[in-house]
């Protein structure tokens, strides 16, 4: 592996710690009886409206599972923390080519990392 897609890589695992804080954010402003571990084997697990963010947090966006995961994979969790992020500031009023505030300033942050990814390889494994 080339240093410029380690790079990239780092670079990737950086920018997934945000969503990562945001998704931690979202789940514990309520009582979790599983201690915001998802277990698909808890009825209420499967019902709540934070499974994804419980799946993600816990088994996806760990600094381990990141450390291990493919240049792919990683891609992907980008992609998909990308949408999150975006689908947060779609519940607020943001024009996010000039807003300053975190969600925005992380979007315009990563998008040159996902506009590159074709153009450097970041796809193949």
């Amino acid at each position: 592996m080339s240093e410029f897609v380690k790079e990239k890589r780092e670079q990737i695992i950086t920018a997934l710690g945000f969503p990562r804080l945001l998704m931690e954010q979202e789940i514990k402003r309520r009582v979790c009886p599983e201690h915001y571990r998802f277990n698909d084997q808890v009825e209420e697990c499967n019902e709540c409206l934070y499974i994804l963010e419980c799946q993600c947090y816990g088994e996806y966006l760990a600094g381990p599972a990141l450390g291990k995961a493919s240049t792919i994979e990683l891609v992907r969790l980008l992609q998909f923390g990308y949408e999150y992020v975006t689908h947060q500031l779609k519940r607020q009023d943001h024009e996010t080519a000039s807003c300053s505030c975190e969600l925005c300033s992380w979007i315009r942050s990563v998008t040159p990392l996902l506009e590159a990814q074709e153009s450097v390889g970041l796809t193949s494994a």
